[in-house]
């Protein structure tokens, strides 16, 4: 006599559970990224940190640098109206950014510089002086 399966596939209710809800986080996982693309690396006598941020208006993003870490954060307000006869739609969203990034060398946050083109921050800092050192002459005596 065959057994009668009524969940499929010979697992239980457990594992047809365990399937369902694992289901449900990889669909709501894209939703609930929260991490920000950064580029950070050394050019010659700077460091150079490359921060995605599609979508934001330059003029609302403050950024303020450190000897050790650079913050970045923006808010931007989406509002969106349509009528349509006697049906309204509205959206309101609202996105923020807020990113500390820590630096690996010190530099100096007087000479730092900001641009942002295509959606894309580019902070390019200076290492500091102290950090760079200096050559000493070697006197024979």
């Amino acid at each position: 006599m065959r057994q009668l399966v009524p969940f499929g596939r010979g697992m239980g209710i457990f594992d047809e559970m365990d399937d369902l809800f694992r289901g449900f986080s990889d669909a709501i996982r894209p939703m609930t990224r929260r991490y920000v693309p950064v580029d950070l690396y050394e050019e010659n006598d700077e460091v150079v940190v490359n921060i995605d941020a599609p979508g934001f208006d330059p003029s609302q993003i403050e950024i303020k640098t450190y000897s050790d870490r650079v913050n970045v954060s923006s808010k931007v307000e989406e509002k969106a109206e349509e009528e349509s006869g006697k049906t309204w739609y509205m959206r309101r969203g609202e996105r923020t950014m807020n990113l500390c990034v820590t630096l690996p060398t010190e530099v100096d946050p007087e000479r730092s510089q900001a641009s942002f083109k295509n959606g894309v921050i580019s902070l390019r800092l200076p290492k500091s002086k102290a950090v760079q050192g200096r050559v000493l002459e070697l006197k024979q005596e």
